[in-house]
């Protein structure tokens, strides 16, 4: 129980005040434009609208605070969801399916972080790359046709409930929790802020930042797998079309959400906060009705927003450290 209300706590925390006003904010005034907008019916439905995301944001958080950037969880997620529609039409079964799916899944961010570690390449040029091919290979195999026909207990995955809540939302609070503790509780992956920090002091403090690289892409591409699972549940169905552009909702999520993309700063709070807002602002789309391609302008705007806001106030932080270095070095 006390580990449970230190992961509320942190969910509260005063550098989350500010989304959270936005997000009571934004509630309120959809509340009273669209009176159906607290029914049961349609937060069930904004939360399953946004699961897939929310599930790769829990993944992106741990990247983004070690100073990274995984853009191929957008392409993950199809791949994983078309790997598994194609094992479900053999006679393994869909556990073992699933299981050869997610780990090939975590097998892409392996490779991801080895370009990293080895090749010296960016993470950025590294997982758009893989993203890039994996549409590609993704594209050959299917020959852009959809894979469906899957067995009923793989439905149940994206449409079963417990005591009337979702099995994905189930699976999302369950993982988010996880994520929370081991980030606040656990020192390996604690780790991670200190290799956001500073990844080269980190290495000469003992830290083995090639092996967390390894853990924590991996951990990444297998939250990518598993929503292209849960999406190929929910659809009942495999299609190279899935996750488009999901990787810039995620990613504005967890940096709406407080984390830093040059690293060393973020929180899970922060970004279950994050993806709340996002999920508020897609279901306002559809409630009033307006064109949802305008939806990712919004969510890009936001992430540009965010990005300069936080440059803004690194600066104001650098000018601040030197104006009291000055003040401290003529005080004598």
């Amino acid at each position: 129980m006390r580990s449970l209300g230190t992961v509320l706590k942190k969910l509260t925390k005063k550098g989350n005040i500010g989304l959270i006003a936005s997000v009571a904010l934004l509630t309120v005034v959809m509340s009273l434009a669209y009176p159906n907008f607290l029914t049961l019916f349609n937060i069930e439905i904004t939360a399953m609208g946004f699961i897939q995301e929310a599930l790769m944001a829990l993944g992106m958080t741990l990247v983004i605070i070690s100073g990274g950037i995984d853009l191929s969880v957008a392409a993950v997620l199809p791949f994983t969801a078309i790997i598994v529609g194609l094992l479900l039409k053999t006679s393994l079964g869909v556990w073992p399916s699933i299981a050869i799916a997610l780990g090939v899944a975590v097998l892409i961010g392996f490779i991801n972080a080895l370009m990293i570690n080895k090749l010296r390449v960016f993470p950025f040029i590294a997982t758009l790359a893989t993203a890039t091919m994996l549409r590609g290979v993704a594209l050959v195999i299917t020959e852009g046709a959809t894979i469906s026909g899957f067995p009923t207990a793989f439905y149940e995955i994206g449409h079963g409930r417990v005591y009337g809540i979702p099995v994905p939302v189930i699976i999302f609070l369950v993982l988010a929790v996880l994520f929370a503790l081991l980030l606040k509780n656990h020192s390996y992956f604690q780790q991670v802020y200190f290799v956001g920090g500073n990844a080269k002091a980190a290495q000469l403090s003992g830290i083995k930042v090639n092996r967390l690289r390894y853990v924590i892409y991996g951990i990444s591409a297998f939250m990518a797998g598993l929503a292209g699972i849960i999406t190929a549940s929910q659809y009942v169905s495999a299609s190279t079309g899935f996750g488009l552009n999901s990787d810039t909702r995620v990613i504005t999520s967890v940096i709406i959400g407080g984390a830093s993309l040059s690293g060393g700063k973020g929180s899970i709070g922060g970004t279950i906060w994050g993806v709340i807002f996002l999920a508020i602002i897609s279901n306002a789309f559809v409630q009033s009705g307006a064109p949802t391609y305008w939806q990712d302008v919004v969510y890009g705007g936001m992430l540009l927003a965010a990005v300069f806001l936080e440059e803004y106030l690194r600066a104001r932080g650098r000018k601040a450290k030197m104006k009291s270095w000055r003040e401290f070095l003529t005080s004598g």
